[in-house]
């Protein structure tokens, strides 16, 4: 069953879909998803995921940060911060049906929603298993990539800016958040099972990042892997890319949350 969702989030509503199996008891896993993207994300690889991992067994959250898709607010209010929020708040919100098995519930995070999926395993003993695709590690490397001299003049003179080829007006405050996130004491201070997954090919983010967290995790993860494709790019946009995705991830997850 699919049923749609709204829950309080870290500044308004937020909207999302919930995967529910047919079995009484089943464990939680959430998806985080990436920068500019939604709960379907790119070619509907979530809700592919989503639906997959239900007739596995398990009970599946997919929702939009604020600012984002279907949920309350605009893009530009957006911050790391309160995609953080919204991360703790989707993890309570998962928690109140009785149906999830509070034991044992993983989250899986795409690009930028990896720094929200890192930073809800390292909150919430709960978390048991922590998937990562195209993890970004460095946020400050957002600044790098999109802020000219002059879109950076625009938001210090406006407190926003459009930026052409993205579609979005970003915020003052999503740029001084993205200075302010230092992803290593999360991954350190994890001790659950891990599997991280990166292609060679991925043109938005390097190697440099899922090798970041790999070393990071190692100091009190249970179980580390590690999966690097050589195609497929940021998004796993191959045929062959997305189906090894999904049965990597969905075997990850069984393995972990489903026979221990």
């Amino acid at each position: 069953m699919e049923k749609q969702v709204v829950f309080n989030g870290s500044k308004g509503k937020l909207f999302g879909v919930l995967h529910i199996p047919e079995k009484e008891k089943s464990p939680g896993i959430i998806l985080f998803h990436g920068f500019t993207g939604n709960k379907c994300e790119s070619h509907f690889i979530f809700t592919k995921l989503a639906r997959r991992l239900c007739k596995e067994g398990f009970s599946v959250l997919r929702f939009d940060f604020y600012g984002s898709g279907d949920s309350e607010g605009n893009f530009e209010e957006m911050t790391l911060f309160t995609e953080m929020k919204d991360g703790e708040k989707a993890f309570e919100f998962l928690k109140i049906f009785d149906f999830i098995n509070k034991e044992r519930v993983g989250i899986c995070g795409l690009s930028m929603g990896a720094v929200t999926a890192t930073y809800v395993a390292y909150k919430f003993n709960e978390v048991k298993a922590l998937c990562l695709w195209s993890p970004l590690a460095f946020p400050k490397i957002i600044k790098k990539k999109i802020l000219t001299k002059k879109i950076r003049e625009k938001i210090e003179k406006y407190g926003r800016c459009y930026i052409p080829g993205m579609g979005h007006y970003i915020g003052k405050d999503f740029i001084e958040s993205i200075e302010r996130v230092d992803m290593k004491e999360f991954a350190e201070k994890y001790k659950g099972n891990i599997f991280i997954i990166h292609t060679k090919d991925d043109i938005s983010l390097d190697l440099k990042h899922p090798l970041f967290y790999f070393e990071k995790f190692h100091k009190n993860a249970v179980n580390l892997k590690m999966l690097i494709l050589d195609k497929g790019g940021h998004t796993f946009t191959t045929e062959e890319s997305e189906k090894r995705v999904i049965e990597e991830t969905t075997d990850f997850f069984k393995g972990v949350l489903l026979n221990p």
